[in-house]
């Protein structure tokens, strides 16, 4: 109950930051046109949408600062933003039917989406370049949808069947620095909806969906999967107890060298961008190659899905700034952080482990300090606690695309903190809906 109540607070926060970022006015305004069916709400913008719909902005919000949930150990999948976006689409659509959603049971709902989108995400062994949270992340929104409609469980199956024909999502559009990612996220949410409706009016899917011939797995994962881990303790151990939350607003894998370069800082008394001298980044090969053999970008990305993975880009903000925020990230003019990434050396060593990587930052005077990065934090064992939570929150909100009261915000962290009690889940948008 705890890890679904922390998933959904920080969850909700990424998506009131989210709210106004560049590509959600676009998706707006092309739903919005085609209209529909007045069913469920999208945050801040006044208007009900068909429920798929509405899921798919929402999601899409709550991934577009890079800033959401992420399993370190399963790919770096952000299962929480499919699966509360379609959450909170389906309590609205259903409203008319029950009257409300028991908060109880979308905490239910969000514990079963993320162990299911986390256990798929951890038995897919093979980096394929999918993106994990689309491509993989539709099944754990269509079982959290299922879930609050109350499929029987040949409709689940039908379900998952109906989500496998939606399952799709490339990691191309990070390497391109394009829109299409974070809409993604809010593609497995739109589908997720989609699909479990569908199978409640008797519509079938494929019933064999990870290990028939041309299931998932021997489709999307060829000689890169095991499939013993979809069912190893189901039902006794629940995967999204193991996600990390994030305190830097960019990709996990980058979160390390922020840490470090963060540490680097405070024991060299950095105050100023002139107290920096140099700083090199050491790394293996692979992680080397990937930062600093793709060009420009990573030292001077163009736009923010650029910004939010380029490590020379990320580790002059945290030195020159002390912080890695929404507003630093958005910064891509910053002429003092430009002109530290452009100094930043990059070494390649052969003998360190993959992902492994060290800082060394001098400073003007002489002094200098070797960082090595470790377990980032926000991870299970480095958890953030729930007062950073809703610190983050109230950051995200004060980055949403209208101002935020703090007594708004005052109600949503008491509705969270008593979630199991709620008669009617709606309570969580009641202020935000416009």
């Amino acid at each position: 109950m705890e890890s679904a109540r922390r998933d959904i607070l920080d969850t909700f926060g990424c998506m009131l930051g989210g709210s106004g970022s560049p590509g959600i006015d676009e998706l707006f305004a092309v739903i919005a046109r085609w209209g529909g069916r007045d069913e469920s709400r999208v945050l801040l913008r006044g208007t009900r949408l068909p429920a798929p719909q509405a899921a798919l902005l929402n999601a899409s919000m709550g991934h577009a600062l890079d800033f959401d949930d992420t399993l370190d150990t399963g790919g770096s999948i952000h299962p929480g933003v499919s699966v509360l976006g379609s959450v909170l689409a389906v309590c609205d659509s259903l409203a008319a039917v029950t009257g409300g959603v028991r908060g109880r049971d979308v905490l239910l709902a969000v514990a079963l989406g993320l162990d299911v989108s986390c256990r798929i995400a951890l038995a897919a062994t093979l980096d394929r370049g999918w993106h994990r949270t689309a491509a993989i992340g539709v099944f754990g929104a269509t079982a959290a949808a299922g879930k609050l409609i109350g499929l029987t469980p040949e409709q689940m199956l039908a379900a998952f069947g109906i989500a496998y024909s939606h399952a799709a999502g490339n990691r191309q559009c990070i390497l391109d620095g394009a829109l299409t990612k974070r809409m993604q996220a809010g593609q497995a949410a739109s589908a997720g909806v989609f699909s479990a409706v569908s199978a409640h009016t008797g519509f079938t899917g494929a019933r064999n969906i990870f290990n028939g011939r041309f299931g998932f797995f021997e489709l999307y994962q060829p000689n890169g999967y095991d499939a013993s881990v979809l069912l190893r303790d189901l039902g006794t151990a629940f995967r999204g107890e193991a996600l990390s939350y994030k305190p830097y607003p960019c990709g996990r894998p980058l979160h390390a060298a922020i840490d470090a370069a963060l540490i680097a800082r405070a024991q060299l008394k950095i105050e100023r961008p002139d107290d920096i001298g140099s700083v090199t980044i050491e790394a293996d090969p692979a992680g080397h190659s990937d930062q600093f053999g793709r060009g420009l970008t990573k030292r001077r990305p163009t736009q923010v899905v650029e910004a939010q993975f380029a490590q020379p880009f990320l580790v002059a903000i945290a030195l020159v700034h002390g912080k890695v925020g929404i507003a630093e990230v958005d910064g891509l003019g910053d002429a003092s952080v430009l002109s530290l990434s452009d100094r930043i050396a990059g070494v390649a060593r052969d003998h360190r482990p993959r992902g492994s990587l060290s800082i060394t930052v001098q400073r003007t005077d002489g002094r200098l300090v070797t960082v090595e990065a470790s377990d980032p934090i926000g991870s299970p064992e480095k958890p953030l606690t729930n007062a950073q939570l809703e610190a983050k929150l109230r950051d995200c909100a004060r980055n949403a695309m209208q101002p935020l009261s703090d007594v708004n915000l005052d109600g949503l962290l008491a509705a969270i903190g008593r979630l199991e009690t709620l008669p009617d889940a709606r309570e969580l948008m009641t202020a935000f809906a416009g």
